[in-house]
């Protein structure tokens, strides 16, 4: 018995690998281990096909696959970073998978054995060749059109004039809905309440004590280019952190409204953490699921942050 590893991932629609081969074989380590790249589906080219396999046969063992699909997904993900194309290895990415009842029933409807078309890596046992499946879904939300319609005609008769930070922080709300990940539709929600905060100024006695070390700083004996590293830090002293304005936003905004259980201020520190540890690569860094699970909480709060001059909806549903 033998094994194989598979690395399927999603090719970026704005770059692909010039060739009409469905399959570029990379190394053979041996009379039975061989490494190729291929297109996901067999009647496609490399070039148009928008999903790739990188795939490894002849492993001894299901470890030793299992590593060996570890090292060559790593070299993958150098070798497309510096060729400058983007692909999703799946690693934050939603899991779709068929029961075992499923891949029975699709066995049985084409004769073959069938696996689940795992997003990233997988290894499984060689023989027989299997037929990899998936199930695709789409689904999409509808929304109340009297409850929409109401929200229009508000915002017609309010005749709002909005500031350059509303309307940029609207653009990355909306461009959020266009976001392939979890993670990339959370980034730019919290983009945009950042957008909305304008850091007020600390107390005269606070700003005083900040000049003071500025002074201290450039009339010491430092080297020029450290002064200017050290007073440039230091004059962001002088306004609120980005944290306690984004606190105070939400607070003048929102009021006693609650968010998953906590208060509009505590929401806005727990999502605004979890977006600098996953900016920052603090570990351990946000999990997928931690993400996933406050992304939908986190758009009602950034859309109740921007439009606290609507009225609330009397319309029926969602």
């Amino acid at each position: 018995m033998t094994y194989s590893f598979r690395i399927r991932v999603n090719r970026s629609s704005s770059c692909t690998i010039q060739t009409d081969l469905p399959r570029i074989a990379l190394a053979d380590k041996g009379a039975n281990i061989c490494v190729s790249l291929r297109a996901a589906f067999p009647d496609k080219s490399i070039k148009d096909d928008d999903q790739w396999v990188l795939v490894g046969e002849g492993y001894s063992s299901e470890s030793e696959a299992m590593e060996a699909g570890r090292r060559h997904q790593d070299a993958f993900m150098l070798a497309l970073a510096k060729s400058r194309i983007g692909v999703d290895f799946g690693n934050r990415a939603p899991k779709g998978f068929i029961t075992d009842y499923g891949l029975q029933y699709f066995s049985e409807q084409i004769n073959q054995r069938t696996l689940n078309n795992v997003h990233g890596l997988m290894v499984y046992e060689s023989h027989p060749p299997p037929r990899f499946v998936a199930v695709n879904m789409n689904p999409v939300l509808g929304k109340n059109k009297d409850s929409f319609e109401e929200i229009l005609r508000s915002a017609i008769a309010l005749q709002p004039i909005l500031t350059d930070r509303e309307r940029l922080a609207l653009s990355l709300f909306h461009a959020s809905f266009f976001q392939p990940t979890a993670d990339s539709r959370f980034l730019l929600l919290v983009m945009a309440i950042e957008a909305l905060i304008d850091p007020k100024p600390k107390t005269a006695e606070a700003i005083e004590s900040v000049n003071g070390f500025i002074g201290q700083i450039n009339s010491s004996a430092l080297p020029l280019e450290e002064k200017n590293s050290l007073v440039g830090s230091l004059r962001w002293l002088r306004d609120e952190s980005i944290s306690h304005a984004g606190k105070r936003l939400a607070t003048e905004r929102l009021g006693d409204k609650t968010y998953d259980g906590k208060t509009a201020s505590k929401f806005f520190s727990h999502i605004y953490s979890l977006r600098s540890s996953l900016v920052h690569g603090n570990m351990p860094y946000p999990t997928f699921d931690e993400i996933c699970n406050v992304v939908a909480t986190a758009e009602t709060f950034v859309s109740d942050l921007l439009t606290t001059s609507l009225p609330t909806p009397t319309g029926n549903g969602p």
